[in-house]
């Protein structure tokens, strides 16, 4: 069979990557000395980490009102919630947060605001983690819990929603998620102001779907509209102005622009370096697409070298196993084809069907794709 180049799709920069659940304000320990006069006067004040701050208040709710009392939950889930951005901890997070649902949905019932908060901490950590056939059970479940309790136009519905559809982006059913950005977009611009915050960044989100689902054109024009819009408020590197010049990028790299595309993802590469670092998740975003551009132009041996980089950081930051990280090997190994290293390339694939079948499923479209590939290395061997 002919093999065909893949190109790596936009992770849209500002709503591609998970969010992790709020971190609780941090707290100082403040000891103070009773006067005369009975004023406090502070003695000293001794910064705490926010796990052992944190830890401190839910073991005093549990002794004061007991295991069970919602105030002690509460407690709890800002406990878990400080868990989920601490190295190691991320699995007891994860424990806590199942038992905190179980508990707050017998107590409380699942109908309750507070358990489908403690949900969606769930949710959102299981994606950050790479379990996505679970974040995708989880949001469901809290979108449509949401919706019943507070009403489909709810904020917190469409955030639900939103996260619901970036789930489903990365579990590559670009098209159910489309339909639901397109959705969220259309209720907010019902309910608020064109150039409020959450319409400017869902229609960011909506036009990033639609370059994962191949709408390129369509996402061309909208992604235009928008960037424009925020360069008349001043807002054209802020975070929703560049994700949305990312993902034009993407689009005109899609519709073989090859210029115009390296001018605008050079010019978001740069700002996003100096504003957040050369190894942030939204940097490491765009090199990639970078390198997609790259790889179009025929230019292998750079499109090689920035993805090498790019697996390495991702590999680092999130596991040999998890989802982008099997997508940053995925895409070298598309490059390393049309450089002529077919054995590394082989190598590469070999592990991504693998990982594909256990992160995926046999039968999902990147495990036969990657299949497919490495049947068409055999036969091609020169």
């Amino acid at each position: 069979m002919p093999f065909k180049r893949r190109r790596k799709r936009e992770e849209e920069p500002e709503h591609g990557t998970p969010a992790e659940p709020e971190l609780p304000p941090a707290a100082d320990l403040v000891v103070t000395l009773l006067g005369e006069d009975g004023r406090e006067e502070e003695i000293t004040r001794v910064g705490l980490p926010p796990h052992e701050f944190y830890g401190m208040r839910a073991n005093a709710a549990h002794q004061r009102l007991g295991p069970e009392h919602p105030d002690t939950l509460l407690a709890f889930r800002d406990y878990a919630r400080v868990l989920t951005h601490m190295e190691g901890r991320r699995e007891e997070a994860r424990e806590r947060l199942m038992e905190l649902v179980r508990i707050q949905a017998l107590t409380i019932g699942y109908l309750h605001e507070d358990t489908l908060t403690t949900a969606a901490d769930l949710a959102g950590l299981m994606h950050v983690t790479g379990e996505l056939g679970k974040a995708e059970e989880v949001w469901r479940s809290v979108w449509t819990s949401r919706a019943e309790l507070l009403g489909q136009d709810h904020p917190d519905t469409l955030t639900g929603a939103s996260a619901l559809a970036s789930v489903l982006e990365d579990l590559r059913r670009e098209a159910e998620a489309a339909a639901l950005r397109r959705d969220v977009l259309e209720r907010r611009k019902r309910l608020l102001d064109p150039d409020d915050p959450a319409v400017l960044s869902d229609t960011g989100s909506h036009a990033a779907a639609l370059v994962k689902s191949g709408h390129w054109a369509e996402a061309e024009r909208e992604l235009r509209s928008l960037v424009a819009r925020l360069e008349r408020r001043d807002l054209q590197d802020d975070e929703i102005g560049l994700a949305a010049r990312a993902n034009l990028g993407a689009a005109l790299c899609q519709l073989d622009r090859l210029d115009e595309a390296e001018a605008v993802m050079r010019s978001v590469l740069g700002a996003q370096q100096r504003a957040k670092g050369r190894d942030h998740a939204d940097t490491l975003s765009t090199r990639n697409n970078l390198a997609a551009m790259l790889h179009a132009r025929a230019r292998y041996a750079e499109a090689a070298r920035v993805l090498r980089e790019v697996l390495d950081l991702v590999s680092r930051r999130k596991g040999d196993g998890h989802p982008d990280t099997l997508h940053a090997r995925d895409n070298l190994a598309n490059v390393l084809i049309d450089k002529g290293d077919r054995a590394e390339a082989t190598a590469l694939l070999t592990r991504c069907r693998a990982d594909y079948a256990r992160v995926f499923g046999r039968d999902h479209p990147l495990t036969r794709t990657a299949e497919e590939r490495l049947a068409w290395l055999r036969d091609n061997p020169a």
